[in-house]
């Protein structure tokens, strides 16, 4: 093991490096920035918090997991960013490991608080200059699970399966350790108060969905029960579907040993505006579907722009009307005609559903939790949408000519750093310690 794999935050009185005098205005751009953070982490009510601490946090932590150069992670940025957010002092180890030949390119930094009662385990995402992490996203061929729900086992996304199995034995082995009082990092001897009392699964993109994954194995898992145990919640950003719909009804009907639906009210997926990334994988690669609880974030838009939304939702509809038909017809030649009939009507009902929405929130914009079952972020039903639709619009938003043009998916609300912000509760410093 590498000896640049972990790293110590540094003390709040080390971020502080300019003092003020007593009579003076107090410092407003000192750190940290969540006071109260780890009491927060440890609060075992409803996720997520009233005030929006957590989920931010999670989120900058994600985002820094991208941190590092030539494919390698970077704990010390991630220990320093973690102690101006409020883990002061904290231990950071990551795990990796990468064969490029099998598309793994796999890092989970896993952050343990100075005392030793939270941990935080941050999957990092696709990273954009890295073939062989985006090849892991396009393996798409089913795997299956090695755990059962409901006395069952189901496929899910082959690459992201790989990934998380990559680093889950080192992962785990270091929960172990934090269980005891030990410290995450590997050869620190010595344990401190009665061990980890809260964790926390986080992670961006493709981190995201390997933090979903980590989330149904360590909570159907026997082995992984005492840890399990500590599980608070799971945080995705900006999260691709890992499995079928027969799999996302099992997550959200699935009971967990020590009692609850934790994948159904504790696994929480946020999704930036028109993020292309929540709606892959696309439709011809096979049927997907989310689980869990579902919060969307929308920008401020005028009738003008919803218009323009709806009818251009609408022309994309149009445009796969025929290759639903076609696939209706292959996959169930030998049904009715009117029962496949009528299951594409009430796809194409659907869509013209989701198309009208723009048109009734013209006045909503912000964060708001998707409750009406069937109506979560659709899957893609077309390769036209991750081909053509999502790089426009990602070169459109360059322009101020072009910047406002509603296009139905976007590259550019994939951005981490979309989330840190829009996350980020009102007047909170940002992770440079200035206030937003």
């Amino acid at each position: 093991m590498r000896d640049d794999q972990s790293a110590k935050g540094p003390s709040f009185a080390e971020l502080r490096p300019y003092k003020h005098d007593t009579d003076a205005e107090p410092d407003r751009s000192g750190f940290p920035v969540h006071p109260d953070l780890v009491e927060r982490l440890l609060q075992d009510k409803d996720q997520p918090d009233p005030d929006g601490i957590v989920p931010h946090t999670l989120a900058t932590c994600a985002a820094y997991s991208y941190a590092g150069f030539a494919q390698r992670g970077d704990p010390g940025t991630m220990a320093m960013i973690m102690s101006r957010l409020g883990l002061e002092e904290n231990h950071c180890q990551v795990f990796e490991q990468r064969v490029d030949a099998m598309y793994i390119a796999s890092a989970a930094y896993l952050v343990q608080d100075r005392d030793r009662r939270v941990a935080i385990l941050c999957y990092r995402g696709t990273q954009p200059e890295d073939i062989i992490s985006i090849l892991t996203d396009a393996d798409v061929r089913p795997e299956m699970l090695s755990v059962e729900m409901n006395n069952r086992r189901y496929d899910v996304h082959a690459g992201f399966y790989r990934n998380i199995r990559a680093t889950r034995h080192l992962v785990v082995e270091a929960l172990r350790r934090a269980l005891r009082g030990e410290s995450v990092v590997p050869g620190v001897e010595g344990a401190r108060g009665d061990g980890l009392e809260a964790l926390y699964i986080t992670g961006h993109s493709l981190g995201g969905a390997m933090a979903a994954l980590m989330g149904v194995v360590l909570t159907h898992e026997p082995r992984y029960r005492p840890i399990a145990e500590k599980l608070r919640a799971v945080y995705t950003f900006g999260q691709p579907m890992v499995g079928g719909p027969e799999f996302a009804q099992a997550c959200e009907e699935a009971v967990v040993p020590h009692g609850g639906h934790l994948l159904r009210d504790r696994m929480l997926r946020y999704i930036f505006d028109r993020d292309v990334v929540p709606a892959l994988p696309p439709r011809p690669v096979g049927p997907y579907a989310p689980f869990g609880r579902e919060f969307h974030y929308r920008r401020p838009r005028g009738p003008m722009d919803a218009s323009l939304t709806f009818a251009a939702d609408l022309a994309i509809e149009a445009v796969s009307l025929p290759g639903d038909l076609l696939r209706t017809l292959m996959n169930n030649p030998i049904r009715q005609p009117g029962a496949r009939l009528g299951e594409l009507t009430l796809r194409t009902a659907d869509g013209i559903r989701r198309s009208v929405g723009p048109l009734l929130r013209t006045r909503q914009h912000g964060w708001s939790e998707n409750t009406e079952p069937g109506l979560h972020y659709p899957q893609m039903d077309s390769l036209a949408g991750l081909a053509v639709v999502a790089p426009l619009a990602f070169f459109a938003t360059r322009l101020a000519l072009t910047r406002t043009i509603p296009f139905k998916y976007s590259f550019d609300d994939h951005g981490p750093g979309h989330y840190v912000n829009a996350l980020a509760p009102p007047g909170v410093l940002s992770e440079f310690g200035d206030v937003l």
